[in-house]
């Protein structure tokens, strides 16, 4: 029975291709993945026929003729999952205007578009189809946005305050903008504008004391007189208006004195910190938008802010338009879709687009996967996943990652469990330390409460420890599915009955990857392409999907996996209507 041979995309881990490889009717025959540990990951359990590759945008499909060569041209299914942050609140909140990331899923895009796969899946955050996530309009979209009647819309972006050098700062800026300069020479570098603007943030305080006490901290005072005795004036390469320069020379003098204790001009200083850190965050932001080749309309100065005017679209419509147009049939009406209706004993929604060339579609539609069950009941919990390793105390070290299932005793009447427990052996049963604290809180949590639920006196490590999250030192209980598994290790996850932090197996186990896939590269590591991963149960059920609409025949389904005494039940009932209709006949 053929096989179909697969690409798959920004592979990560290799969730979504073990879960296509399980159905064994998918062969991946190439891999693209950057994160060198991922891409080991991905090596040591993929047969080593896969051909691995690092940079996406490096990849040529195709030569001058518009033919696939090399190992692409017996692909018929690509996969993967772009990252994508788009256009949203987000990036403006971390201090930057465009995700690099966007490119990425242009390339995989071009990947569908050059390849011309018979299927594809793409896999990506369920907020994907928020009309919040946009792109911007770059050179070069228009024609295609036209192409695609897809209707850009005006978007006036605040990119800083206003201060007395925006009126000669925005005639800067626009000229550079239609000059495409570059703009690194008028910026200083990110360490040291990350420090000033933390500088200012005590200096508003309008406490000398607090702000000395900033100063004063050893990895600070060695920052800055590192700075100072490096020549203050050459932390830019060149000066955009000379008024600013003056401005930067006494910031410069003002810190050596400060560093001197000398604070009779801390309030003046504060004002002229934060206009010149202002015009840098400015800076910055235009540099983005000349480097990403975004069309800027205008750059606006009010009473209170700059803005810059561009115009942007809908990520969702755009991929949907742009594969449309490319002629292939999507899963229109049903792309979210829960891991945990699948079997994962974990809630976590994701958007997945599914796409069958019009040619090669079988079905009246794209068929997506039936849920197996339907409500919070139903679902697999998290003791169906890992209440079998409570016996096996793991270990800390992750170069000793292999033990036997000695003490192991696997759970009755859990088809998800038997379906885990797939060999003897077990790996990365692996925890993170836990200091003295940490333990504390451990031991003071109970099934379902998280670092909200302690005492106060558990919380001083804290700063602001009200905007801690819930997903934080959560404790997990046995009898409800997981919340999204993220990088249990940064959440602090704690096992739920046992005072200690879950393994890097017991994680792996809430996203449904089976013991005999193993994980490489340092614990931090491990636990992120653990979170980062498509949980392969669910990476499964599409797999099927893309199968049935091609017309294809599914061997053995995860229905028949996880629900085996309701399908021989069924099978029964039919046997006997069957049988029943069949003596009717007869009569």
């Amino acid at each position: 029975m053929k096989k179909f041979k697969v690409m798959d995309l920004f592979a990560g881990a290799g969730g979504l291709s073990n879960g296509f490889e399980q159905t064994g009717r998918f062969e991946v025959k190439v891999a693209v993945e950057i994160n060198e540990n991922a891409r080991k990951t991905y090596e040591m359990n993929h047969h080593k026929d896969v051909i691995s590759f690092e940079d996406i945008t490096k990849l040529r499909y195709t030569d001058e003729n518009a033919e696939r060569i090399g190992e692409f041209c017996d692909i018929d299914v690509v996969i993967g999952g772009p990252p994508c942050q788009g256009f949203s609140n987000a990036n403006r909140q971390q201090n930057t205007l465009i995700s690099s990331n966007n490119n990425l899923v242009k390339e995989y895009l071009r990947a569908i578009e050059e390849i011309r796969p018979i299927a594809f899946v793409m896999e990506n955050v369920k907020s994907m189809e928020s009309e919040k996530h946009k792109f911007f309009m770059s050179e070069g979209d228009e024609v295609e946005l036209i192409k695609l009647e897809i209707e850009p819309v005006e978007e006036h972006i605040k990119i800083g305050r206003s201060t007395y050098y925006s009126a000669n700062l925005r005639n800067f800026l626009m000229n550079a903008y239609e000059q495409r300069t570059d703009l690194t020479p008028f910026m200083i570098n990110k360490d040291l504008f990350s420090k000033l603007n933390t500088l200012l943030k005590h200096a508003k305080k309008q406490s000398t004391k607090d702000l000395l006490h900033f100063i004063e901290k050893e990895t600070n005072y060695k920052f800055f007189m590192k700075v100072i005795n490096k020549h203050w004036l050459n932390q830019h390469r060149e000066y955009w208006n000379s008024l600013y320069q003056l401005d930067w020379a006494d910031l410069g003098e003002t810190l050596k004195n400060l560093m001197s204790k000398k604070t009779e001009e801390i309030a003046s200083y504060a004002d002229k910190l934060e206009n010149i850190i202002e015009a840098q965050k400015v800076i910055r932001k235009i540099s983005e938008v000349i480097e990403n080749r975004v069309l800027l309309f205008d750059i606006e100065e009010n009473q209170y802010d700059i803005e810059i005017i561009i115009k942007s679209f809908n990520v969702f419509n755009y991929i949907k338009r742009k594969f449309s147009s490319l002629g292939y049939a999507l899963n229109e009406d049903k792309y979210i879709f829960n891991a945990a209706h699948y079997g994962v004993a974990q809630e976590r929604s994701r958007l997945v687009l599914m796409g069958i060339r019009g040619t090669c579609l079988k079905t009246e539609d794209v068929i997506t996967p039936e849920p197996l069950f339907h409500n919070r009941e139903e679902y697999n919990k998290i003791y169906d996943a890992i209440g079998d390793l409570e016996n096996i105390s793991p270990g800390v070290n992750v170069k000793d990652d292999e033990m036997d299932k000695t003490s192991h005793r696997p759970l009755l009447d859990s088809p998800l469990n038997d379906y885990l427990n797939n060999i003897e052996k077990i790996y990365n049963h692996v925890r993170t330390e836990s200091r003295e604290v940490a333990l504390k809180r451990f031991q003071a949590l109970k099934e379902g409460q998280n670092f909200h639920n302690l005492d106060e006196s558990l919380k001083t490590t804290y700063t602001d420890h009200s905007r801690t999250q819930n997903t934080i030192y959560r404790r997990l209980a046995y009898n409800e599915p997981s919340d999204t598994v993220l990088n249990a290790r940064k959440s602090m996850w704690v096992h739920p009955v046992i005072d200690r932090a879950i393994s890097i197996r017991e994680a792996a186990r809430l996203q449904s990857f089976q013991d005999s896939y193993k994980f490489c590269g340092p614990k931090d590591s491990q636990y992120q392409q653990i979170g980062n991963a498509v949980p392969p149960l669910l990476a499964r059920a599409v797999a099927e999907g893309i199968l049935l609409s091609l017309g294809e025949e599914v061997k053995e389904n995860i229905r028949e996996i996880l629900l085996p005494k309701l399908v021989v039940e069924n099978s029964l009932k039919e046997r006997v209507r069957s049988e029943v209709k069949s003596l009717r006949v007869k009569v």
